[in-house]
């Protein structure tokens, strides 16, 4: 009797693009938010952002990308301050419209409410869900491009989003697709618990060779 070798059929797998502004789809997200600095004269400025991600946690860093001409930037790079408004689903319209007002943009302009910031000079913006107040740590430049660290001073959230059975219903974060294209966190999915007690029993297991907190899977 000959043994079948079960052969599993390979993906056609195309190549594209290296530049993201050329995907479609887009493998790649980014969450949207609402970043507000504070202009030379004192007043708010405010602008959609996706290029962001969490980096560190001691301490507490923000990356942040955004072109070097524009007015966040160059408020960042002087003040040395800004604030990560988080926005919901229904805040979407007025994100992609903010991207196109004039500067000097206020958060006023884009009929929302800046309120008083715990620790840095500029606003959040109260209808936003969560805010992150940081200070500048460094920054990098890649031709028009900088990435900019921010240390995280202050954060806040809404009462809501605490006390909430699913709070990320509540939140309905918003992710950054492609031109004129979003998509809406609205469910958490929790792993199965055969899979958490085998996590359990890997972590008593490597008690004595702590793993970086970095590189294991989010749980719940």
């Amino acid at each position: 009797m000959t043994k079948q070798r079960v052969m599993r059929e390979s993906k056609h797998k195309v190549v594209i693009e290296p530049d993201k502004r050329k995907w479609h789809p887009s493998p790649i997200i980014g969450q949207l938010v609402l970043v507000t600095t504070t202009n030379e004269d004192g007043t708010s400025n405010v602008a959609p952002k996706n290029w962001i991600s969490y980096m560190a946690f001691r301490p507490s860093l923000i990356a942040l990308g955004c072109n070097r001409k524009h007015w966040t930037t160059k408020n960042i790079l002087r003040s040395g301050e800004f604030v990560v408004n988080v926005p919901g689903a229904n805040l979407v319209d007025t994100i992609w419209e903010a991207g196109y007002l004039d500067h000097p943009r206020p958060v006023e302009s884009t009929g929302l409410t800046p309120i008083p910031s715990l620790k840095v000079k500029p606003p959040r913006i109260e209808e936003c869900r969560a805010h992150l107040e940081c200070v500048l740590d460094k920054h990098f430049a890649y031709g028009d491009e900088v990435i900019i660290l921010g240390r995280i001073v202050a954060a806040s959230i809404d009462q809501e989003a605490l006390e909430a059975r699913n709070p990320y219903e509540y939140l309905k974060m918003l992710v950054f697709l492609e031109d004129g294209t979003y998509g809406t966190v609205r469910k958490a999915e929790k792993l199965k618990e055969r899979t958490r007690r085998r996590l359990k029993e890997l972590s008593l297991e490597k008690r004595s060779h702590p793993v970086d907190e970095r590189l294991k899977p989010p749980v719940g």
